[in-house]
């Protein structure tokens, strides 16, 4: 399973514009919908100094280069988006093998690539995506606002990853069944003694083991129908001595489900946790099957925030 991002495009510097109604965001998604294409790039140059075995300083360059490939624009009466992907080029050094003089030497490839399939909403000003190992979510956004601001060089972009809005409650309703449960807790440093006594049980166990951090994993195999019981004894206590650290000690909870749908989430009590699903690898590189598991994530976002608006 794969993780997808989701990130907000902000208009930054014609912001004010914007709120003096100037011009509409819906005037800049639609300039950038026509101005995006394969053909401009992104070069981003890191000059690094170090110091070698005789003490002499030497200079390393590195460089990245980005660019859109693969683009599909879709418009119609419903909808405004545009797919693609997002490249990574970077040059690596290696050896290459010559059969002849049975030696290796070395070689720089140059056009050694990397790619990640996007999906750019431009009514929600929303793009989701799928990071890779040399290509993360922060040189994702990195290299997706770079490339904004070098198509429309007239207008900011500041492209931020959306955090979660769902509380572990709520994550909890909406899963039709949940896979896994991981709880770490670190014992409180308090000296309340209501707060001791709640959960002295538990942190003078883990202080007479020399414990300073449990991590606890409850699994159930995903082929298993039902999933984990969470009115079970098991499952309460797990949840309501994490909740309890998480007030006076530290504690992380992480929920791994599916809804009635099919769709696998993935939930992370950290504060500043992104919100994020998931998509089989048998679907990250189909391009229908990427659609229909990004569309579902952003309508669970959208909904949520229907929903928090309405309790104003």
């Amino acid at each position: 399973m794969a993780k997808l991002y989701y990130a907000k495009v902000n208009i930054n510097s014609n912001i004010f514009d914007v709120y003096a109604k100037k011009i509409t965001i819906q005037d800049i998604m639609k300039m950038v919908f026509d101005a995006l294409d394969d053909k401009r790039e992104y070069n981003k140059k890191e000059v690094n100094t170090f110091l070698d075995d005789q003490g002499d300083t030497k200079t390393v360059e590195r460089e990245e280069i980005y660019n859109f490939s693969e683009l599909n624009k879709v418009e119609d009466i419903n909808e405004k988006y545009i797919t693609g992907r997002l490249v990574k080029r970077t040059p690596t050094f290696g050896e290459e093998f010559d059969r002849v003089s049975r030696t290796s030497k070395k070689v720089v490839h140059k056009n050694n690539s990397i790619s990640t399939l996007f999906y750019f909403d431009l009514e929600t000003e929303i793009v989701t995506f799928y990071s890779r190992q040399k290509l993360g979510y922060n040189q994702f956004m990195e290299a997706f606002e770079s490339l904004l601001d070098i198509y429309l060089d007239k207008i900011g972009f500041k492209v931020m990853l959306i955090k979660d809005p769902f509380s572990i409650q709520e994550r909890m309703k909406m899963l039709h069944k949940v896979n896994r449960i991981k709880s770490t807790i670190i014992p409180p440093n308090v000296n309340e003694e209501e707060i001791r006594a709640l959960l002295e049980r538990k942190s003078q166990g883990m202080k007479h083991a020399n414990i300073t951090r449990e991590t606890r994993i409850l699994e159930s195999h995903k082929k298993n129908e039902k999933g984990i019981d969470l009115n079970s004894t098991e499952v309460k206590e797990t949840l309501e001595l994490n909740e309890a650290y998480s007030a006076y000690g530290y504690s992380k909870l992480e929920v791994d489900g599916e809804t009635k749908d099919g769709t696998s989430l993935v939930y992370d009590s950290d504060e500043n946790s992104p919100y994020q699903t998931t998509i089989p690898d048998s679907k990250k590189e189909n391009l229908e099957g990427f659609i229909e598991y990004v569309k579902k994530g952003i309508t669970a976002l959208l909904a949520k925030r229907t929903i928090d608006n309405l309790k104003k």
